[in-house]
């Protein structure tokens, strides 16, 4: 039961990352769940590896598919990768074997991602907001570039009812000074982010 819970606390927390996946399928075709080799397709190893997906750019997931199994090798494309629960990095191109407890799917992000999520104000999961009772706002979770690069990511905001074209929003990570530094991009240049901001794998 726990664990069925947390699964449903993690969903309704990555909502808005599935909005803005449903919104660029349909305008760019591209869909949710991606190869591995996606963004690589000449890689054979990649292309070999039929036993995780990525989801989206930004989150690569890894399902456990032995019985009894609490640890898996994971076949990482090029770049650094976090492990979402722990926050331990990992450098691709290679393979690693992460944690895989029977609580949680390892799900490792690409370094430099910004995600749209719901903000729980710093609260984990609490009884409230997994029956459903929080509305939530939309919040950016940023996983921290490696040194010498940047990152980034795009949002896409539920409208409401209507017909109206929803926004595309454009989001850059780096590092500076030993600090993440999340801006949005416009036609006018770089700008401040508006909402809250919750930077992740800095060490």
């Amino acid at each position: 039961m726990a664990q069925a819970r947390a699964v449903l606390v993690e969903r309704r927390r990555l909502g808005p990352y599935f909005m803005t996946l449903a919104h660029l399928a349909r305008l760019a075709g591209a869909p949710y769940v991606r190869p591995l080799w996606w963004r690589s397709p000449g890689d054979r190893a990649l292309r070999d590896c039929e036993d995780a997906f990525l989801l989206g750019d930004s989150l690569l997931v890894a399902p456990v598919l032995e019985p009894g199994a609490d640890r898996r090798a994971v076949r990482l494309p090029r770049g650094r990768w976090y492990d979402t629960h722990s926050g331990r990095p990992y450098d691709g191109p290679g393979q690693v074997l992460v944690d895989a407890p029977l609580s949680r799917i390892p799900v490792l992000a690409r370094a430099g991602a910004v995600l749209p999520v719901l903000d729980d104000g710093g609260a984990q999961g609490d009884a409230s907001q997994a029956a459903g009772t929080r509305t939530g706002r939309v919040g950016l979770e940023v996983w921290a570039p490696a040194a010498g690069r940047r990152g980034g990511g795009l949002v896409v905001r539920d409208a409401g009812e209507g017909w109206a074209e929803p926004e595309i929003e454009r989001y850059t990570s780096r590092l500076a000074g030993g600090r993440v530094v999340v801006e949005r991009a416009t036609d006018d240049g770089q700008s401040a982010v508006e909402g809250p901001v919750r930077v992740r794998g800095l060490e």
